[in-house]
This record gives C-alpha cells, sequence and structure tokens, in this order.
C-alpha cells in the first residue's frame, strides 16, 4: 500500500490510502501505526497517521496518534490528506470526513520559493468551562480535539513539557496544552509567512503544543486553531483579523469567521510531501522510499528563515 509522509510546519504525518478494516483487529492496526510511526523506523517516524477512503465524492479519513490510539482529527494532517485529494483529483476544493465532521480543503498560492500551500476550514470551535488547577488561567478550546491554552509573557519550553505530562492526569480523555506568546506586530514581514494575504498587517504570535498521544511536535494544526480562538477570547482581537501563527516548524495562519455566534476557523500553510513509499499491512517496508526532493529543499529554506527570525524576537525552542 501506498504511504506518503507530508508535514505541515514540519508536523509529519503519514497518509495512506486503506480503511481500519483493513487490518484483521483493531490490536494488528494500533501494532501497524506504532511500527510505521516509530522514529526508529524504516520510515523515519511521524507525529501520525491518516488512513482514508476516496472513492466517494467526500473522501473519509480517521486519524491514529503515533502511539496507536485514535484522535478526532489532526489540523496539520488534513492539510497533507487534503492536498493529496486536490491532487488526485484535480480540483480546487475537497471535502473531508474525519471524527464525524466535514473539512473543507482548499487550493492556495505556493510560496515564491515553491512551496505548497493549502486552506482549511473548520466547524465551529466550542469554548469549555474554565479548567481546573493547575491549569487555571487557560482557555479550554474543542476544535473538536480537547485543548488549553494559556497566553504567556515568556515562553519556557520546560514549563509547556511539564503542563502537558500533567494534562493526562487531569482530563480524562487527556488534552493538548498549548502556549501563545505574543509578538512584535512590526515583526510581520519575514518571507516565510504564507503568501495569500498581507503579512506586513498582520499581529503575530508564537505558539508551541504538547500533543496527547505525540508530545512536544514541530507544531500542530488544531493547536493553531485552538489558540487563535482563545487568543480573541482573551484579548477581544478582532475573530476575523488575519493572525500569523509562528512555531518551531513554520509558519502558518489562522482567522475565525463569525456566523450565527459560531466561530468557524480557516487555517493557511503548507502542505509538503516528504516521500512516497510502499507498506505492507505488517508496517513493513515493501518498495522503495521515493523522496519530494525539490519540495523538500523550498521548504527547508522557509524553515531556516522562520528559525532565524524566532531567535531574532528572542524565543528559545527546538524541533523535537
Amino acid at each position: 500500500m501506498r504511504l506518503v509522509k507530508t508535514h505541515g510546519s514540519l508536523n509529519e504525518i503519514f497518509a495512506m490510502d486503506a480503511t481500519p478494516p483493513a487490518w484483521p483487529t483493531d490490536a494488528a492496526l494500533r501494532e501497524f501505526v506504532r511500527r510505521v510511526c516509530d522514529r526508529d523506523a524504516w520510515t523515519g517516524g511521524s507525529d501520525g497517521i491518516y488512513l482514508y477512503d476516496a472513492s466517494a465524492p467526500d473522501t473519509r479519513a480517521w486519524f491514529f496518534n503515533p502511539d496507536g490510539s485514535a484522535a478526532e482529527f489532526c489540523g496539520n494532517g488534513m492539510r497533507g490528506l487534503g492536498r493529496l485529494i486536490l491532487d488526485q483529483r484535480g480540483t480546487d476544493a475537497e471535502v473531508v470526513a474525519s471524527g464525524g465532521r466535514d473539512y473543507t480543503v482548499r487550493r492556495a498560492p505556493s510560496t515564491p520559493e515553491g512551496v505548497r500551500q493549502v486552506l482549511l476550514e473548520l466547524p465551529a470551535v466550542r469554548f469549555a468551562a474554565p479548567p481546573p488547577a493547575p491549569f487555571g488561567g487557560f482557555t479550554a478550546v474543542t476544535v473538536p480535539n480537547p485543548h488549553v491554552v494559556a497566553v504567556v509573557a515568556e515562553y519556557s519550553e520546560p514549563d509547556l513539557i511539564e503542563a502537558g505530562k500533567r494534562a493526562d492526569e487531569v482530563f480524562p480523555d487527556g488534552a493538548n496544552v498549548s502556549f501563545l506568546l505574543p509578538l512584535d506586530a512590526g515583526t510581520t514581514t519575514s518571507t516565510s509567512a504564507p503568501p495569500t494575504s498581507s503579512a506586513s498587517a498582520a499581529p503575530e504570535v508564537f505558539v508551541r503544543t504538547f500533543e496527547r498521544g505525540a508530545g512536544l511536535t514541530p507544531s500542530c494544526g488544531s493547536g493553531v486553531v485552538a489558540s487563535r480562538a482563545a487568543y480573541s477570547r482573551v484579548t477581544g482581537l478582532d475573530p476575523g483579523q488575519r493572525l500569523v501563527v509562528r512555531n518551531a516548524g513554520g509558519v502558518a495562519a489562522a482567522s475565525i469567521r463569525v456566523r450565527d455566534g459560531a466561530w468557524l476557523p480557516v487555517l493557511e500553510g503548507n502542505a509538503t510531501i516528504v516521500y512516497e513509499a510502499e507498506a505492507g499491512l505488517d508496517g513493513r517496508q515493501a518498495g522503495p522510499v521515493e523522496y519530494a526532493a525539490g519540495e523538500n529543499a523550498a521548504y527547508a529554506t522557509l524553515d531556516a528563515e522562520n528559525t532565524a527570525h524566532l531567535k531574532s524576537v528572542g524565543v528559545t525552542t527546538a524541533h523535537p
């Protein structure tokens, strides 16, 4: 079966044209996921995998964390999967169902370096009751996966990791934990910002997320969306304002359309193919690995620009 590694802001997610019943048991499926996502495996690992079925007009998809657990949704993974479906069908927009909800993926202009971009429209976010200690002051947002977001004056990666580990103790279903650091709006002119609108007019923040079932990753698409919503909730920023969101692994942008009181997020960012390969149902290599050298080189340029920019504004972080 064809296994495609994609990434959104270096959050690497596999996509495979297969459905869960292809495996004889749930245990066999979970073992497959753990094996292909293992960072020491022949695949180089990933932060999760989307299985999908594109045989019907609307694609169906199922997301799994690298530990084999199922999740409702992955924003960066949906960007990569959506790009694959757009290319496969030669269309400008596609609907993908995941976790009982529909997501619309649209083509967006590529960067001058040739980095492919997509625009992802998500269902309405929901704000939950303020979370208990030690997450007092965090904003709880469902995207539909659960997030808690703190707007911070200084970014501390050790504190984020500690909070992420505590989330499993506090929330029955776990939660993704994000720290959001506002950045100087006057520093948003970097060419690494998504090209779909004027970066110089957009405020800018840094976000990093500790994901349930995955840990600290270079970026988290649903974390970007949850943080965008929380930022408006906390600061009063117009939800429709485009916000540039920098991660450790890249740059995205998010805005929120308000309709009849519902907050509907729109996420912009890269959808890059790393390689294509063949894998068996046991997770073992079944064919050659073919890297997308041009795409990887183009993104490396943007990644270097983003890393330099974060350093220039005093953000200390690292890819895990």
